[in-house]
């Protein structure tokens, strides 16, 4: 080993920082090293934003104006927009846009529902025998009886009812039957995982078009209290409107 390898291997003893004398403990905390490493590194990085900044208002255009510049300011020095404009939709104009979206969500929930139930009919034969025959001509009474399906599709009984990627004896004796699994599997995996990912889409979407119902009935009339928020629940709030006195 040698000299350099050694003291690679081997360090030295930590050299440790003294603390804070006992005599000039008034004066608060001692700083090390490492603290003035990272009081180093952040004034460097504010020094840098700040002088990019620099740039950037150098750089600026004075002509430059934007439409948000007239509902925008600064106040004590932090910039602040004014969001109080009223509303230009009425509640019966919002009202019906909460009932078109909700036709939508609906719509597409349906569409996602129909791909499902097309997906689970699907899976279901997948692996399965097939409902197709293969029918074999012979002729004599003598071949019929001594006909092996095994010998004739060069291959192994348990794999006589599919008819698709029917493995020869060749390659069975190459492939062991876990690998032949294997394969099957990999081949149902991206079919299952589809067929998860469009349900937890459909339940989603019918959650979305619970809540929708929700709001839609919160704009109408009618005293009403909060019972339960969203962040508590399933995602719904619920409300509780006020008996009233039907005329």
């Amino acid at each position: 080993m040698s000299e350099r390898t050694y003291k690679q291997a081997f360090q030295g003893r930590a050299h440790k920082e003294r603390s804070q004398p006992s005599g000039r403990q008034k004066l608060g905390f001692l700083e090390k090293h490492k603290d003035y490493v990272e009081r180093a590194k952040d004034f460097h990085k504010k020094e840098k934003a700040i002088q990019l900044l620099r740039e950037k208002a150098d750089a600026r255009n004075p002509d430059e104006f934007y439409f948000g510049m007239q509902r925008s300011k600064t106040k004590d020095g932090v910039h602040t927009s004014d969001s109080t404009e009223p509303n230009k939709y009425t509640q019966e104009q919002l009202l019906l846009m909460k009932t078109q979206d909700k036709k939508y969500i609906e719509m597409k929930a349906q569409m996602e529902n129909k791909k499902v139930e097309k997906l689970k009919s699907g899976l279901h034969f997948l692996g399965a025998p097939a409902a197709n025959k293969h029918t074999v001509f012979v002729d004599t009474e003598q071949e019929r009886q001594a006909f092996k399906p095994e010998e004739y599709f060069d291959t192994s009984a348990e794999f006589l009812d599919r008819s698709f990627h029917r493995p020869r004896r060749e390659q069975l004796e190459q492939d062991a039957p876990a690998a032949l699994a294997n394969r099957k599997k990999k081949k149902k995996m991206p079919a299952y995982k589809e067929l998860a990912q469009r349900s937890l889409r459909v339940k989603e979407m019918e959650k979305l078009s619970q809540r929708m119902d929700v709001e839609k009935q919160v704009m109408g009339k009618g005293r009403k209290k909060r019972v339960l928020k969203s962040s508590e629940g399933n995602g719904i709030p619920v409300y509780r409107w006020k008996r009233e006195r039907k005329k």
